[in-house]
């Protein structure tokens, strides 16, 4: 797959945007994952990253389906984006063959999603790893080298972001941060779907709103995420209300 250049730097521009306007870990990932995914021959992107306690979480993923294969790996302590973690190397493995050979238990899960390939790549900051970017493929096949150094550079890039949104002498504070953006994926989820429900139009159309939304009224993406979910019916999970996302 060819990767053209001017995608490339539009993809780093409208993540560079998030740090311009001083914005969020989630904000940031969320572009990160979306745009490589885009970018590059992946039917789906995972970003994991370091809580608070040095334990990897996934951050931000383009689909609950391959969400729920990277928890399998933090679960089973086994598959490609913990030893891209680990050993702060590449990981690739082209078929499910090889998957099946070296992670067993992923390997299975993974096939139930439809995943038939991974490329992960460690994301690093001040001199050590604090994640993984994971690249995830229904067919079989390796990298070309061109997407593989864009993968690197997005995941390079990324990590510069996350810990230049607060600072990287800030240590403490980035993994507050970080933290935060792990414990508030789960109402951005709740409140993307409602959305989508309510406009019947794509999650990435609803998490638009939602960013918009925020902008708008100078808020906080998480702050208004919990307002919309509070707005949900108790009873049918529908909004009460239309709202202003």
């Amino acid at each position: 797959m060819d990767v053209r250049a001017d995608a490339v730097a539009a993809a780093v521009n409208d993540v560079a945007q998030v740090l311009a306007d001083h914005g969020e870990a989630l904000d940031l990932a969320h572009r990160l994952v979306h745009h490589c995914a885009r970018l590059l021959s992946a039917s789906a992107v995972g970003l994991v990253v370091e809580d608070g306690d040095g334990h990897l979480q996934p951050l931000a993923a383009t689909s609950d389906d391959v969400r729920g294969v990277e928890v399998v790996q933090l679960q089973t302590g086994q598959g490609p984006c913990l030893d891209a973690y680990r050993t702060g190397q590449v990981v690739s493995v082209p078929t499910a063959a090889e998957l099946t050979a070296r992670w067993p238990e992923f390997a299975r899960s993974a096939r139930e999603a439809g995943v038939m390939a991974v490329h992960s790549v460690p994301v690093g900051s001040g001199g050590r790893t604090i994640g993984a970017l994971n690249l995830f493929r229904d067919h079989e096949g390796p990298y070309s080298a061109v997407e593989s150094d864009v993968a690197h550079a997005m995941a390079s890039f990324g990590a510069i972001g996350l810990t230049q949104l607060e600072h990287v002498a800030e240590g403490a504070r980035v993994r507050a941060q970080l933290q935060e953006a792990l414990d508030s994926r789960i109402v951005l989820e709740q409140a993307k779907g409602a959305l989508a429900e309510r406009y019947r139009c794509h999650p990435d159309e609803a998490f638009q709103r939602l960013r918009a939304r925020a902008r708008a009224e100078r808020r906080r993406l998480r702050d208004v995420a919990q307002e919309i979910v509070d707005d949900l019916d108790p009873v049918d999970g529908v909004l009460r209300r239309a709202g202003q996302a």
